[in-house]
């Protein structure tokens, strides 16, 4: 149990732009190292968890950043026992959602955060990534991670949680396992933290427009095109109901409130028609050969009075706003909350990437998308914290 004024310490692999780490923030950690190899998400990271010390942050490779030499050198500048070391390695070559390649080097990255564990021995990991990292291909990883953390000594709870249990408005699933030093934790069990949301207050509490609706002011403020980038937003709304005011409790929940990062597309008059007959219940057949006709594969509305039905990605062209009047995509900050980052939390770099720039850039968007929920990071973070 952590005592008044402390914090547990925590070394943060594949950080990302920081969501696993914001929400252990708020469960009582503290980054005292990270690494991510992206420039972008690195930056945010710096910018939203790290101000007053930007170089805990190594940005880079991580068999360079933290390679054996340098951790030595770290750990003997900083002797106390690290709290916890938690990370998610790059998960496309897991991943249900894409085409996922059993050789993917990336889906060995998880050695080198074993390898970190093995240097740092700290009281207690978190390993994050998605469902597909336990059964996919068959390599045996999830039973070979468990057996690694075991070898060293630690007890392990593991398994995949639904987002949407503990709060988060989307359909997302995530492997996670915890492991504690069994020194620590002796004989007692853990496990997973457990569901904070029934079905029931799910429909109650994170239906789009409970979500989101109280960003939706672009009609009076120039239209398509409008919002920002970087910089102050004013909301001009007040938040409503339990979740709006939870993601405005610092940037302000009345109308002179500010976020950032909200800049909707330009449409062309094409593509509004076409979304706007999506959010009539147009399916992608019925545009075949006509002038609405398009070679997106899938393209879905979302509905106002219903919990947003989808799972955040990198592209941001997947989902169309329920508001027929002005037919669109979402920004970066709407799909930000459906992440549950909170609107102080500002993404920086840009926002947004094509083609085959998105091989090698790391954009707004694509930073929201790989993210962990905040919120589902803190139940985990509370689990630890009252274990050690």
């Amino acid at each position: 149990m952590l005592m008044d004024g402390d914090s547990a310490t925590l070394i943060d692999l594949f950080a990302g732009c920081g969501g696993l780490s914001l929400g252990l923030h708020e469960a009582g950690f503290r980054t005292v190292l990270a690494n991510e190899i992206h420039v972008d998400p690195a930056s945010t990271y710096s910018h939203n968890l790290i101000p007053e010390d930007p170089g805990v942050m190594r940005v880079g490779p991580i068999e360079r950043q933290l390679s054996d030499t340098r951790l030595s050198r770290w750990v003997d500048e900083n002797p106390d026992d690290v709290w916890c070391v938690a990370g998610g390695p790059p998960c496309q070559g897991f991943s249900m959602a894409g085409r996922g390649y059993p050789d993917d080097p990336r889906n060995f990255l998880f050695k080198e955060y074993l390898r970190v564990i093995r240097r740092i021995k700290p009281k207690s990991v978190i390993f994050e990534n998605v469902p597909g990292f336990a059964n996919r291909y068959g390599m045996g990883l999830r039973m070979t991670l468990k057996g690694e953390l075991e070898k060293m000594g630690y007890s392990i709870a593991d398994g995949v949680l639904k987002a949407h249990d503990f709060g988060v408005p989307q359909l997302r699933k995530r492997f996670f396992a915890i492991g504690i030093r069994e020194d620590i934790v002796g004989k007692e069990v853990f496990s997973l933290p457990n569901p904070t949301f029934d079905q029931s207050r799910q429909n109650r509490e994170l239906t789009c427009e409970k979500v989101i609706g109280d960003l939706d002011t672009y009609e009076s403020r120039g239209g398509y095109g409008s919002g920002t980038i970087h910089g102050e937003w004013e909301y001009e709304t007040r938040a409503k109901g339990a979740f709006q005011r939870s993601m405005r409790v610092i940037s302000g929940i009345g109308p002179r409130g500010t976020t950032w990062n909200t800049r909707i597309p330009n449409h062309t008059p094409k593509v509004i028609r076409r979304m706007g007959a999506i959010l009539k219940g147009a399916s992608r057949k019925e545009f075949v050969g006509t002038p609405l006709e398009t070679a997106k594969n899938q393209q879905r509305g979302l509905s106002r009075e219903s919990m947003p039905n989808i799972t955040v990605v990198s592209i941001p062209d997947d989902y169309v706003h329920y508001n027929e009047r002005m037919p669109r995509t979402l920004s970066v900050r709407e799909c930000a909350r459906l992440q549950t980052f909170p609107d102080h939390f500002h993404f920086l770099g840009k926002r947004t990437s094509g083609g085959i720039r998105r091989r090698v850039e790391v954009p707004q968007y694509t930073q929201v998308g790989n993210a962990v929920p905040p919120i589902l990071a803190k139940e985990l973070g509370k689990i630890i914290i009252d274990m050690i």
